[in-house]
Parts: C-alpha cells; sequence; structure tokens
C-alpha cells in the first residue's frame, strides 16, 4: 500500500506515525487541494491510502482489505457518521437534525484505485464504485458523543481507539477543544508520541488534548480492552 499524506500544519502527526509503527511504508507527502481525488489521481498510479495530515496511522497486517478486492473499486471509504448503521445509535443523527447518516463520505481519509478511474476529467464519487470500511478503521470524532451517548458508550468507543488503525481527531485538532466527554472518547492521549517537529502551536494542542484525556482518563480504559 502507498501513502498520499495531504500537507496541512500537522502533517509531522502523520508522517511520524508511519514512521514508528509502519517504519517500511511507503509515503509521499503532497499539497493540500481542494479536490482530494484530483490530488491522489495526479500523485499515484498505484492503489494509495490519502490521509489528510494530523491523522495518525497504525496500519496493521490485516487491517486492509486484499488487494484483489481493492482492485474491484474506485475507492474504500468510510462514513461521516460514526454510527450510521449501529442499531441502537444511528438514530441520534435524526434527534439531532444531522443529516450525516444519510450518507456523507469521510473525504479525510480514504483509499483510491487509479486504474478504475478511466475519465481524467471526472472526479466526482457518483456512480463510482465504493467499498466500504469497518468502524475500526477510521476511529474519529462524531457530533453524537457530546449529547447522546451515556458513560459507557463512551468508554467502549474510546477503548476501540487503542487498537484502531486510524486514529482521525482533525475536529479537535483544527479548534484547540474538546469538551470532558470528547475527550474519554477520543483517544488524544495516543497522539502524544508523535509530536516531533510540530510547530509550537501545534504542538501545544496535541498536548493541551493528550494531556487532558490522561488526567480525566487514566487507566479506566483498560477494563474495556
Amino acid at each position: 500500500m502507498y501513502y498520499l499524506v495531504l500537507d496541512n500544519n500537522f502533517t509531522a502527526l502523520t508522517v511520524n506515525s508511519i514512521k514508528k509503527n509502519m517504519p517500511d511504508a511507503v509515503y509521499k507527502v503532497i499539497p493540500m487541494s481542494q479536490n482530494r481525488i484530483q490530488a491522489a489521481l495526479e500523485n499515484s498510479t498505484e492503489i494509495a491510502m490519502v490521509v489528510v495530515g494530523g491523522i495518525v496511522l497504525n496500519i496493521k497486517e490485516g487491517d486492509l482489505p486484499p488487494q484483489e478486492k481493492l482492485e474491484k473499486y474506485h475507492m474504500a471509504v468510510s462514513r461521516q457518521a460514526v454510527f450510521h448503521n449501529h442499531k441502537k445509535r444511528q438514530h441520534y443523527y435524526a434527534f439531532l437534525k444531522q443529516p450525516l447518516s444519510l450518507g456523507t463520505i469521510d473525504m479525510s481519509m480514504f483509499i483510491i484505485n487509479p486504474a478504475m478511474w478511466k475519465d481524467e476529467s471526472d472526479f466526482s464519487i457518483k456512480d463510482k464504485k465504493l467499498l466500504y470500511m469497518p468502524r475500526y478503521m477510521n476511529h474519529r470524532d462524531d457530533p453524537i458523543i457530546e449529547p447522546c451517548l451515556g458513560g459507557f458508550d463512551i468508554m467502549e468507543y474510546s477503548s476501540l481507539g487503542q487498537s484502531a488503525s486510524v486514529l482521525n481527531y482533525l475536529t479537535h485538532l483544527y479548534s484547540g477543544k474538546a469538551t470532558p466527554r470528547e475527550t474519554w472518547a477520543c483517544c488524544f492521549d495516543l497522539l502524544l508520541d508523535y509530536t516531533d517537529n510540530l510547530g509550537d502551536d501545534e504542538k501545544a494542542i496535541v498536548e493541551l488534548l493528550g494531556n487532558l484525556t490522561k488526567k480525566r482518563v487514566g487507566k479506566l480504559r483498560q477494563i474495556f480492552l
């Protein structure tokens, strides 16, 4: 698997995670583009995982769909709504009048197969064959965490982040903020190992969020593993 990192102020987090967790991985940092599919197709002719800078990767053997399966799809993607297909939690989006459950795709992380894209001017996902990745592939923030999830549900979701392939907390990195419930649900503390070469402001944000999670959660998360 080839990796393309869309450059921003938090790119060092992603690069450091690749170097530490996947030392044999081949990656390339490319400029952030308004059309991320176009950027990916212009920078790779082989199947590639595309991630926005700030996303931490820990791809282990068996995490990714097999190559022969990826070759049959234009893209492998995940939903913007983490719990869109969760029997007990998917209805919360309607309560909050969130359209995410209707199928919005998370374009901060996806796998693309350039061989399937025949029209060089077509960068739309409409009418494309999409493979949907499981929840553990994209452990991310979500709008229902703060107002809807109970304490046990939050800790259960947090525990899943311990072994997740992807830690995607861009919303909080950009804002520099998280509520107590969000610091329990998101494994910000796991980002602390990858702060080398971050700018001072960006490093301060990661350390703030990470240390809040350490303080509030401590070792409690381990009992859910």
